[in-house]
């Protein structure tokens, strides 16, 4: 009896035991509180990469091409561009390989970009003005071998490829060779340009319907195929006559409006997960602002050309009709943030909780590989934690709200002490991720820090 009386006290001050733990735990988790920000929009138009007006560098004739240089593209970043699309003209190769000085220049070009602070948008062509031969597949090919160790060692400044080799201007049409018209010359000319360019970027074809019958689909790529590195996921839009007439100068297969319906249908899903890019090419009655947001948005532009001067172009229209600025805001993504509940305390080596919700009020959503990350950083040695949240931003759809729930986890080794709160979105390449140039701002008052390319939370939290 002793001994039975004696166990169960034992297990009575064990059982104790266990509820003092459990109500202290829950005493500590009671006094940790949140602080909610909420914060406040901007309609300033600011660069931000991958997306917006592109500046185009063209060839000046069938022979020559010439490098980028490092004023000019300067100037581009400093105009709020962070988008340059350079044509190369390759007829002298037609019927021989790329020279090492040609892929020198590309290199060179490239890295030029890059210190720049700005992407490229890549076209190949046979061809420029007036037209002229392409080349053969065979050869087409083999020159996408020359390509592919420097688009392996430069995708980070690409921003996409723009599919070009065939026909005219690299357009896929009037080909010397046929390819144009030749769906199976088409899929291999498309499938060696997407093997040799990493699989993080994408190509843009100039017509929708040679996307359906190159990969006998005619439904738009679904949530399940979004990203999904597979060929199909990775081939975009580019349209090289935008409102220039009915048919877009035949972008759209058909001057049928039935047709042409249902080609803008397919790219409006298709291009929730791929890039639209492209440019205008004359004036029409199809160009004035009601019609060119309405397109714009519908189907989920990222990057349009800008010409100023140029009077052909419909630009000047666009701002005399007062449109152009909300369109310089809205090409591609634009993150708004609306709040956040972020915990004022946080112990060492533990998990906690930080809720975001983030509008995307642009017109696309990024294309390209984007981490999102929060970075603590302290008040008085300045040392910085970079906490990864596993989310993809490339999801954040159009007109959506994200209500993004971070459960993250303090280093063991952090100091303590206050810590100011920012949210990150870097480049993921290596070399550009320290790249503020390369970072995405937020559509949002004082809360940019141009020297690191960080958002301030404009909270703090104490780990202790």
């Amino acid at each position: 009896m002793v001994i039975s009386k004696i166990a169960k006290y034992g297990k009575l001050v064990f059982l104790l035991g266990i509820f003092t733990t459990v109500a202290c735990h829950t005493m500590t988790t009671a006094q940790t509180s949140n602080v909610t920000t909420v914060y406040q929009g901007s309609d300033e138009h600011f660069s931000n990469p991958e997306r917006g007006f592109f500046m185009p560098f063209t060839p000046l004739d069938n022979t020559s091409n010439y490098s980028l240089q490092l004023s000019d593209l300067q100037e581009v970043r400093n105009n709020q561009m962070t988008l340059v699309r350079k044509v190369y003209v390759i007829s002298e190769f037609r019927n021989k390989p790329l020279s090492e000085s040609f892929l020198q220049t590309l290199s060179q070009d490239l890295n030029t970009a890059r210190q720049a602070g700005v992407k490229l948008i890549l076209r190949f062509a046979y061809n420029w003005v007036g037209g002229g031969e392409d080349s053969s597949r065979d050869r087409i090919l083999s020159h996408l071998d020359d390509l592919q160790p420097i688009l392996a060692s430069n995708y980070d400044v690409i921003a996409y490829m723009e599919a070009g080799f065939i026909g005219y201007w690299g357009e896929w049409h009037s080909s010397y060779y046929g390819l144009d018209s030749n769906n199976e010359d088409r899929k291999a000319i498309l499938f060696k340009l997407l093997s040799v360019l990493p699989s993080e970027r994408m190509v843009a074809l100039r017509y929708p319907n040679h996307k359906m019958a190159i990969f006998d689909q005619v439904n738009p790529l679904t949530p399940n195929e979004a990203f999904n590195g597979t060929n199909r996921g990775r081939t975009g839009a580019t349209n090289d006559c935008f409102l220039a007439s009915i048919d877009d100068w035949g972008t759209y297969s058909d001057t049928d409006r039935g047709i042409i319906e249902e080609e803008k249908a397919f790219l409006n899903l298709d291009n929730r997960y791929v890039v639209q890019g492209g440019e205008t090419c004359n004036p029409s009655s199809f160009d004035d602002c009601p019609n060119a947001l309405n397109e714009l948005e519908r189907m989920r532009w990222s990057a349009l050309n800008y010409k100023p001067g140029d009077a052909t172009d419909i630009i000047e229209d666009w701002e005399t009709q007062g449109c152009l600025e909300e369109i310089k805001r809205r090409l591609g993504y634009r993150f708004r943030l609306v709040k956040s509940v972020i915990p004022t305390r946080v112990k060492p080596a533990r998990t906690f909780s930080i809720q975001l919700e983030i509008i995307n009020e642009g017109w696309a959503s990024p294309y390209n590989p984007r981490p999102l990350e929060i970075i603590l950083r302290h008040r008085v040695t300045r040392r910085e934690y970079h906490l990864p949240i596993d989310e993809d931003p490339r999801m954040w759809m159009p007109g959506s709200t994200q209500v993004i729930n971070a459960v993250t986890r303090t280093p063991d080794t952090i100091e303590t002490g206050t810590y100011d709160v920012f949210l990150n979105l870097p480049d993921p390449a290596p070399q550009l991720y320290n790249r503020p140039d390369y970072s995405i701002r937020l559509a949002n008052q004082n809360l940019w820090e141009a020297s690191t390319g960080y958002n301030s939370l404009l909270t703090s939290l104490v780990v202790n």
